[in-house]
């Protein structure tokens, strides 16, 4: 009997982001020949590391070699085909405009595909519901609408959305992963863009019930206008802090409005606007600190300002890929 082969091993996850950090660092202009040597050993330690390694390698050799699809702002591979990567063979494609340490698709389209409403990069869309409520989508952002006669559910997949909450007897809840935020005659903002999996919640009229299924607070927490809190990846949500609504709104009107934020998060914002990768030499430089006013409509713009008052490089590598690495 003719034996059918294996099909080929798929590297862990989280070996595939450890090998594509690598690249960025060797590629970033800082390595060392320590960084080098480091990198050899990691790759030797398994088959695995080895085919996470070869795999990173190829992605980064395409990445001068993209296109750009003009209709959704995507970003495709056009050039080698010898390693076909579980992203690409999921997705059928691999798309870039990562914020992170590594080169790992910044957008989990598996999760946004059939959704009810979505937008590209760049994009923002409003969306008005049978209900009379409102929707406006941040870009790269999926929502899916699951109206019945007892309920008023929304789920936001991906990306960041602003409710204007009609009045009826129905309950209106948003659900994003272990979370939910019922609103109480509202207006409210739901962030998820953050690389870290936490998620954001602003309200700026009225207030709002959230829940989650972390069990850190069994009854729910009620935020009140002018009030944003945290909920982790987990589920644990955080010590609400006061914040000013407009700060919540700006990004509809083409702007960041950044308080104290990490720099990672920042990126994460602006590379949803970015037509390409934005990746950090190191992880240490996303935890850098932020206080500025950022124009989203212009991000290679906003980026060489963040240039100009931190200690970061911003080097534009290819048309598809920025690297951000320290001075």
């Amino acid at each position: 009997m003719k034996q059918t082969p294996s099909p080929p091993h798929c590297p862990d996850r989280q070996i595939s982001d450890e090998a594509l950090a690598w690249i960025v660092r060797l590629h970033s202009g800082e390595a060392s020949s320590q960084d080098r040597w480091e990198y050899g050993k990691w790759r030797a330690q398994s088959a695995e590391h080895e085919a996470a390694a070869a795999e990173a390698e190829a992605l980064w050799n395409d990445a001068a070699h993209l296109r750009q699809d003009g209709k959704s702002g995507l970003v495709y591979p056009g050039r080698s085909k010898a390693i076909v990567s579980r992203r690409s063979l999921l997705t059928g494609i691999v798309g870039l405009g990562v914020a992170g340490g590594g080169l790992a698709a910044s957008r989990p389209f598996l999760r946004t595909l059939g959704s009810d409403y979505t937008t590209a990069t760049a994009e923002t869309r409003t969306i008005d519901l049978p209900d009379g409520s409102r929707v406006v989508l941040n870009a790269l952002s999926a929502i899916d609408v699951r109206f019945d006669g007892q309920m008023r559910r929304l789920v936001l997949k991906e990306g960041q959305a602003f409710f204007e909450v009609a009045a009826e007897a129905r309950p209106f809840t948003v659900s994003i992963g272990n979370a939910e935020v019922t609103a109480l005659g509202t207006a409210f903002d739901v962030d998820a863009n953050a690389t870290d999996g936490s998620l954001g919640v602003a309200v700026t009229s009225h207030s709002v019930r959230i829940q989650s299924s972390a069990g850190s607070l069994p009854a729910g927490l009620t935020l009140s206008e002018g009030e944003r809190v945290s909920i982790d990846r987990d589920g644990a949500i955080c010590i609400p802090t006061v914040q000013d609504p407009a700060v919540a709104l700006a990004w509809q009107s083409g702007m960041y409005v950044a308080e104290n934020r990490r720099l990672g998060e920042v990126v994460a914002a602006l590379s949803r606007y970015h037509q390409g990768w934005i990746v950090f030499s190191h992880d240490s430089l996303k935890s850098k600190l932020v206080s500025a006013v950022l124009d989203l409509r212009t991000p290679d713009a906003s980026l060489a300002a963040l240039a100009s008052g931190l200690p970061i490089r911003v080097t534009r590598m290819t048309r598809f890929m920025t690297l951000i690495s320290g001075v």
